[in-house]
């Protein structure tokens, strides 16, 4: 009570009182989207296991579940997600597959060719190295210019023809992000073909986290020591 007297301003007399102010998001809020995405089916689908749901029957239930989360949020924020909208349409092909087909892997194939397009990027990645300027300079663009601006993106980029350090920086971070996605895409390619069906979508779920997290932290370290940011 005695922070919320300190901080808050009272209102100007004159001037129409403002109904609430806008919530800063939790420190677990980046985290709940992650936790729909990626553990929410994972609870359908053993969940139904263990009342007695065949394994199709549970893997059709959890693969409902991301559609459901791509039409809510569309329905929050009308946005047109297309991105989502590509992910959902073989979320939807690989259901009708499966149901034709009666093949639970079917399903798990399905989510392995999502993660091929990511590896497809990957070898973009890594092919960008070798020719041109790297890939995660062009991605990085529109962060760059949306946190310092024309003038800072400007300045930013020019280091690429003045500076060799920053060149080989960005080469390097480049290929470790190209050589995940691709390893990603791998595995998650031979365990939906050779896992055991009950195992494999614990396993599938957690590859990508797996290999983010390090990633992320080599990201975040990397570009700060080598003075890669704008």
């Amino acid at each position: 009570m005695m922070s919320s007297e300190l901080t808050e301003r009272p209102d100007t007399p004159g001037q129409p009182k403002h109904s609430g102010q806008q919530k800063t998001p939790g420190r677990l809020a980046p985290l709940i989207p992650i936790a729909i995405d990626l553990i929410v089916p994972l609870v359908v689908l053993y969940g139904l296991r263990a009342v007695g749901a065949s394994l199709w029957q549970a893997l059709i239930a959890s693969s409902i579940v991301p559609i459901v989360v791509v039409a809510a949020r569309f329905a929050r924020r009308r946005v047109v997600d297309y991105a989502a909208l590509f992910v959902l349409a073989l979320m939807v092909f690989g259901i009708v597959l499966s149901l034709l087909t009666g093949d639970p892997r079917a399903l798990l194939i399905r989510d392995s060719w999502i993660w091929m397009l990511v590896g497809m990027a990957g070898l973009w990645m890594l092919a960008s190295v070798v020719y041109g300027r790297p890939a995660l300079m062009v991605v990085f663009r529109s962060f760059v210019l949306t946190k310092v601006g024309p003038e800072g993106l400007r300045q930013w980029e020019s280091r690429w023809d003045n500076d060799a350090e920053f060149r080989h920086g960005l080469r390097t971070l480049t290929v470790v992000w190209g050589v995940a996605t691709v390893l990603n895409a791998v595995l998650h390619v031979i365990g939906a073909f050779v896992l055991p069906l009950d195992v494999a979508p614990l396993v599938l779920n957690i590859i990508w986290p797996v290999i983010a997290a390090p990633l992320a932290t080599f990201h975040f370290v990397y570009t700060k020591r080598k003075d890669l940011r704008a």
